[in-house]
């Protein structure tokens, strides 16, 4: 489903991807993992073209996106990405927010829009807080609102960008939890987080980033359990105690 090819980028001087390669199967959850400023969220930028690579090739259902003949709207169409932070319009209400992308970029009618969103909202378990707008709902709730909207387009997959790290503990079960049911629904998903746990219980594949490069990739046994270089076990020795 997504294919990444010797991916590099770079920000001025700074060589921030250096010959990444990476595959995803459909329906697998790939967990990409590293310290800070390993390059993991510009990787999932670059899939989706939020960031064009300087050199490589992303490839997604078997088409090359970053040919300068297609356009980054239409990849994003097929490539959901749920952020940090929620990125939800406040002056919109739930149903909204989840309405929006269908029609603006699917150009739906209001009727068919809002049946759809409906459907994601309850999927994500906020049906109950369609008319609520953001301010009302707690981090959890915005954050499976973002998921929701993502699932509208009905993306072939669907990237996520440390989708808990601006929660606080006691909202990020929630999110796990919708997360870990899009695996199990067979959701196409690349997943760069710090929740351990999702990893080893979630993951079809663990990847371990370090400065810009693929050190070590997994089953989550593996690289958990059994990493094999040294800087894949002093990361995991640091963060599982």
């Amino acid at each position: 489903m997504i294919t990444v090819q010797n991916v590099h980028k770079w920000f001025g001087d700074l060589h921030v991807l250096k010959g990444v390669s990476l595959q995803v199967n459909k329906g697998d959850a790939l967990v990409v993992i590293g310290p800070s400023g390993s390059g993991k969220s510009t990787l999932l930028r670059c899939i989706n073209l939020l960031v064009q690579p300087d050199e490589g090739d992303v490839i997604i259902d078997g088409v090359k996106v970053n040919d300068p003949r297609i356009r980054p709207e239409w990849v994003r169409q097929q490539v959901g990405m749920v952020f940090q932070s929620f990125n939800l319009f406040t002056h919109l209400n739930a149903l909204e927010n989840v309405m929006i992308g269908l029609r603006k970029v699917k150009r739906m009618d209001r009727a068919g829009a809002e049946q759809m969103a409906r459907f994601e909202l309850e999927r994500v378990g906020l049906a109950d807080k369609a008319d609520a707008y953001p301010a009302q709902l707690s981090g959890g709730q915005q954050q499976r609102v973002a998921i929701a909207r993502a699932l509208a387009l009905n993306p072939k997959a669907v990237l996520f960008d440390e989708p808990t790290s601006a929660l606080d503990p006691e909202f990020i079960r929630e999110v796990l939890d919708v997360m870990t049911k899009l695996a199990e629904e067979g959701m196409t998903m690349v997943v760069v987080t710090h929740e351990m746990g999702f990893a080893h219980n979630v993951a079809d594949r663990v990847l371990f980033m370090a400065d810009g490069v693929v050190v070590e990739e997994g089953t989550p046994d593996e690289v958990f359990d059994r990493p094999q270089k040294e800087r894949t076990q002093a990361f995991v020795g640091k963060i599982l105690g």
